[in-house]
């Protein structure tokens, strides 16, 4: 990443610009492990967007052939790629996605922060950006690398313009006058259409940001986002520390014999050299040995008691550190069998902490998806994908980590005995039909049930 960051730097000086924002480097970080080893930072990263993101849809609303083709953009991002987004921005501090138009569909490429820089910013709104579209090498092992700009232009007319440049570096060199369009030694020739051009009529930049709000003591009003592991060095190096010494008193641990020399024979080779070797059959295993006896044994075997219960516990009070360190409550990462779940309120007592982090990653969340939505809906008006119509964006967030079923299902029981709810909303809760359908069901269902009282006549 480092030969990353110098391309980018050398590309923001061939500007003239200055990179905001720099972030102080963690003491020590295991995010690069991921598929090598094991990688605290991403597992409590995905583990966080899993539990954000739990069932949340973003319906679109509108009669309209914009809103649905929104709404239907919105639903794959969704699906696809907003797990990726939250995620990155939570492991390496910010993240950006760049929607475009490949002539088919929308393109939303996600970014992360060893992959961008901040040229310049109004507040956390970024004016100028660049970043890497691509890394490729060709067959003479040359690394090329593609880069893309991103400005907001003010026009003459009072608004803003989305400005894109491309540019071109072979070998972490950029390269004058080659073009991804025009040059046939790049390897994205034919793929780009020229190297700059723009969107009018814009107010914002068409990206999405996910900035993590994690706070670094030491640059308070960093540009860049912190990474969400930024005070867990410690605990993340004595997870690993744990982890490779458990391992190796495994390794030492393994059963095995240890016997006299006298137990085994001498084979002498042609040579004139020898080698020690075991004597054959099972019955010369077990023989009597000159010199051994019951208190005096020449054999025994070498099997000791493995710790594995101190270090699960060591591991498991780091996990715990880490997950306080992040500022979310235990059983993230953490064994969570120490937390109660008899009840919604215990269960929300014992998960304020991380009810507050997911609260404040949704805010953030929002925001990116309102740009993007945006960003969508500009592109749509640019390549006159569909006509304009009124659209309305719902953001659907879920509750399900602290709530259970039967959690909700006696809060409504409860409403209908005093008249904040009907059959019909438990119906709809229950089969997650239509308020409209539901109450038309249980009308239905009263109709058939309903009979007529007898009547008696006393005798005379």
């Amino acid at each position: 990443m480092k030969i990353v960051e110098s391309l980018l730097d050398k590309l923001a000086e061939k500007l003239n610009k200055h990179v905001q924002g720099r972030r102080r480097n963690q003491a020590y970080r295991d995010a690069d492990e991921k598929g090598s080893s094991f990688s605290v930072e991403s597992m409590i990263s995905e583990s966080l967007t899993d539990l954000i993101t739990m069932n949340f849809t973003l319906p679109v609303d509108g009669d309209n052939e914009r809103a649905q083709w929104i709404d239907d953009v919105a639903d794959n991002y969704v699906n696809t790629m907003l797990k990726k987004s939250m995620a990155l921005g939570f492991l390496s501090g910010d993240s950006v996605t760049v929607p475009s138009y490949n002539g088919r569909s929308i393109d939303n490429v996600v970014v992360d922060a060893s992959s961008f820089e901040i040229l310049s910013a109004q507040g956390d709104s970024i004016t100028s950006l660049v970043y890497v579209i691509d890394d490729r090498k060709d067959k003479s092992g040359a690394r090329w690398q593609l880069l893309q700009l991103i400005e907001l232009v003010p026009d003459d007319n009072g608004t803003y313009s989305n400005v894109y440049r491309l540019y071109v570096a072979k070998n972490n060199t950029l390269m004058d006058g080659v073009s991804p369009a025009g040059s046939v030694a790049s390897p994205w020739f034919g793929e780009y259409d020229g190297d700059e051009w723009s969107i009018p009529g814009v107010d914002r930049l068409l990206i999405g940001r996910y900035k993590s709000h994690t706070i670094d003591p030491y640059a308070p009003n960093t540009k860049k986002g912190v990474p969400i592991c930024f005070g867990s060095s410690h605990a993340i190096r004595e997870i690993h520390y744990l982890l490779d010494q458990m391992h190796a008193e495994f390794a030492l641990s393994e059963k095995a014999i240890i016997a006299s020399k006298t137990a085994f024979k001498k084979h002498f080779n042609d040579d004139g050299s020898s080698s020690t070797m075991m004597p054959r059959g099972a019955d010369r295993l077990f023989m009597s040995i000159q010199g051994g006896d019951a208190d005096n044994p020449t054999i025994h075997d070498w099997s000791p008691d493995i710790r594995f219960e101190p270090y699960r516990a060591a591991l498991e009070k780091q996990l715990q550190l880490v997950e306080k360190t992040v500022g979310v409550s235990s059983g993230i990462i953490s064994d969570p069998s120490n937390v109660s779940y008899e009840n919604v309120d215990n269960v929300r007592k014992s998960q304020q902490k991380t009810m507050a982090f997911v609260n404040a990653s949704r805010k953030v969340a929002q925001n990116m998806l309102d740009d993007l939505l945006y960003a969508w809906d500009v592109l749509a008006n640019y390549y006159g994908i569909s006509p304009q119509g009124r659209w309305v964006p719902q953001y659907n967030w879920s509750d399900e980590y602290v709530e259970t079923f039967s959690d909700k299902q006696n809060a409504i029981l409860a409403g209908e005995a005093i008249g904040a709810f009907d059959a019909a909303d438990y119906r709809a809760f229950i089969t997650n039909e239509p308020p409209d359908v539901a109450k038309e069901r249980v009308s239905e269902i009263q109709a058939s049930k309903a009979t007529t009282i007898p009547t008696f006549e006393l005798g005379a």
